[in-house]
């Protein structure tokens, strides 16, 4: 039975990881097929003109250092892989971990990154009773959803985690002052906007008051400074779905694919699911999944390079989960290589 992944077992196994990933051009290498994705957009105003050089961000999502045994190793390897690329910034979509003391070691990893580092709050980063403040404050966070500027791009950060919602569970709602606030950022705004949230806003999945936001968001498509990408995490899946005009992007985990108890099984070692009970309802990833993103202003793209491994152990469908209930397409240890044009 497998023990951790085999990139944990290599001398300086971060340095080494990297090295097969960066040996060749970081739009190459292990990444998955280009596949296009068309958004018509009106004109990004003079920003593309005053865009000296394309974005370039690292992302990573639901890296869940309180359920995975390696976490720290796969940040490690994105934190160097992103500092060895010069991203201009690097980014986590949420559900990174808890805000108690034995997590500060994982904090010192990803404050390794020599550049700007921005969190999004998950669900799950306010697990065992932690207050989202409380979350926000441990990660340095200016505010549980705030904006930033970056080459051009005005980024808004949302905090879809608020109390308001019908549904029972984890919160999945987005309440009416933050909704004031992203309405004044978007009006505010004289560059073009990507949106960070946890939990997706074009689905049922995601948030609960999502086509809300969804309206709200296409209102600036005949702006000057339209929203033209939205990225989110939570879902542990793997797409790019354009939404009258808008492409929301849907990163995968860093970890692992969630199944449930219905599907408990082991595919680590019992030492180490008996240390993380958690385990045995997921299909771990062999290999950490991140994502680099380009947005190219002034050439109209938007682009995504991500990273492809495989299962630790049994797949979903090796466990008798159905296809239609765990799309092979989207359901994937990969996070896809996409490209989206911002045409007029």
């Amino acid at each position: 039975m497998p023990g951790f992944p085999s990139f944990l077992f290599k001398t300086q196994h971060s340095t080494t990881f990297l090295e097969r990933l960066l040996m060749t051009n970081i739009s190459r290498r292990t990444f998955l097929a280009t596949s296009s994705c068309v958004v018509t957009l009106p004109a990004l105003v003079t920003q593309a003109q005053e865009q000296t050089a394309p974005l370039r961000f690292g992302v990573i999502t639901d890296l869940h250092q309180d359920i995975i045994p390696d976490a720290p190793d796969r940040l490690r390897a994105f934190v160097e892989a992103m500092t060895l690329a010069n991203v201009d910034f690097i980014c986590q979509l949420g559900d990174f971990c808890i805000p108690k003391p034995a997590n500060q070691p994982l904090m010192k990893i990803w404050n390794a990154f020599p550049g700007p580092k921005y969190h999004v709050l998950g669900n799950h980063d306010m697990d065992a009773g932690y207050k989202p403040q409380v979350t926000a404050e441990f990660y340095g966070m200016p505010a549980r959803y705030y904006a930033f500027s970056a080459k051009g791009v005005r980024f808004i950060v949302l905090d879809g985690n608020e109390p308001g919602g019908q549904k029972s569970g984890y919160a999945r709602y987005i309440g009416p002052d933050q909704i004031a606030w992203l309405k004044t950022e978007l009006e505010k705004s004289s560059e073009p906007v990507i949106v960070l949230i946890h939990q997706p806003l074009e689905t049922d999945s995601g948030i609960e008051n999502h086509a809300a936001i969804q309206k709200i968001l296409e209102g600036t498509l005949s702006n000057k400074s339209p929203v033209v990408a939205v990225f989110a995490g939570h879902l542990h899946q793997d797409y790019v779905r354009p939404v009258n005009g808008i492409p929301y992007i849907q990163i995968n985990s860093a970890a692992y694919h969630w199944m449930g108890d219905q599907f408990a099984h082991e595919s680590y070692s019992p030492e180490i699911h008996k240390q993380h009970p958690h385990l045995k309802s997921t299909c771990p990833y062999q290999d950490p999944l991140w994502a680099m993103v380009t947005v190219d202003l002034a050439g109209r793209t938007l682009k995504i390079e991500g990273l492809k491994t495989t299962w630790v152990g049994q797949s979903p469908w090796e466990l008798g989960a159905t296809e239609k209930s765990h799309p092979p397409e989207i359901v994937r240890p990969a996070i896809s290589d996409q490209q989206v044009s911002l045409i007029r």
